[in-house]
């Protein structure tokens, strides 16, 4: 007697992904994520705002232009249907994805009643990065310019000298 055998089928880890949206979309593009069956967060906060005649609590996206999915890998193109999407976030080339505690820290960001103000992780002239990709990679220099690309400034201190090269914004990263 011949067995029947089950086909298993391998369930694929779905991974949480920065999208970018049109400025003033993350509600419209969390609302149609959600039309279609794709879980996403769109953090908000609580803020007073002040107008001359009255005031009003209203929320606003912690994160401006931004919206996390949770989906699998292979559907992650499934999102270019919905009005109001540019990209997704990446470092280096490759598609950034956050971490399970980084979603928690961020849901603990938006409960906390007081001021949160975002900062994002820009460098600034004469701060010190690591090149993180391409030729230079693993290679620390002082920000000398930013317009267009970076332009760095690496130190041979045997020489005394300094070599300054240009480099994508995509390929640094603020030392650590």
């Amino acid at each position: 007697m011949l067995e029947e055998t089950i086909p298993v089928l391998a369930v694929e880890k779905k991974n949480w992904y920065v999208l970018v949206t049109k400025p003033k979309y993350e509600k419209k593009v969390s609302s149609g994520l959600s039309k279609v069956n794709i879980i996403n967060y769109l953090p908000l906060q609580k803020q007073q705002r002040i107008w001359h005649d009255r005031k009003k609590w209203v929320e606003t996206p912690l994160f401006s232009s931004y919206i996390f999915v949770n989906i699998e890998e292979r559907n992650r193109n499934m999102v270019f249907g919905i009005n109001g999407i540019v990209k997704y976030i990446s470092n280096a080339g490759r598609v950034s994805i956050l971490k399970e505690e980084e979603i928690e820290r961020i849901i603990r960001l938006c409960s906390y009643l007081g001021e949160v103000e975002i900062e994002k992780n820009n460098v600034k002239i004469g701060e010190e990065v690591e090149i993180v990709s391409g030729h230079f990679k693993g290679i620390r220099g002082a920000v000398l310019s930013m317009k267009g690309k970076y332009k760095l400034s690496i130190a041979i201190p045997g020489l005394g000298s300094y070599a300054k090269i240009e480099i994508d914004k995509e390929q640094i990263q603020k030392a650590m």
